[in-house]
């Protein structure tokens, strides 16, 4: 394999103009060294300990159930997928198969654009269940008027296609 000079020569240029670049940024911004004139021992009356409650991090209601469902629904792919690769499965079986793993993707795409529009309405977060036929969203609110549950509503009719009387939309502090 023979190497271009030329090519050869503007990549060294590069990589020590990057470099330098990198260099004098890191050093123009590190911290200056602070000057200690004097280092007193602290006595036992100024040492105080500091007892503050452990408390167990809370569990974000959202966060868990878009978890708990990509955890449902990847059990459920790795079976479509062991019945696709079946040599053993019948074409009409791994046709299901198929179909039902561009349902599945289908249906993550509705449910993430779906949980994006509704926080662009000014929610603080929300978690959309797609059934069939139906949907549930639940968004992170002090409270919920019937204006914003049926924006919500529309915002799930328009992009996933369901009923507004299959709707339901609540809230969560």
């Amino acid at each position: 394999m023979l190497i271009d000079k030329k090519m050869l020569t503007r990549f060294l240029l590069t990589v020590g103009l990057v470099g330098g670049i990198g260099y004098y940024a890191l050093s123009s911004f590190a911290p200056l060294p602070l000057s200690i004139s004097k280092i007193e021992p602290l006595q036992e009356q100024e040492v105080k300990p500091v007892l503050a409650p452990v408390t167990p991090p809370q569990r974000d209601f959202f966060v868990e159930h878009r978890l708990e469902r990509a955890r449902e629904r990847s059990e459920r792919i790795e079976l479509l997928r062991e019945i696709v690769s079946n040599l053993n499965s019948t074409v009409e079986a791994r046709g299901k198969a198929q179909m039902e793993l561009i349902s599945i993707s289908s249906l993550q795409e509705s449910e993430l654009q779906v949980e994006r529009l509704i926080v662009g309405k000014g929610f603080g977060d929300a978690v959309v269940f797609f059934g069939k036929g139906m949907a549930e969203a639940i968004v992170k609110a002090e409270s919920l008027t019937q204006v914003e549950a049926l924006g919500v509503a529309d915002v799930i009719r328009t992009v996933a296609g369901v009923r507004l009387q299959n709707i339901r939309v609540r809230f969560r502090k």
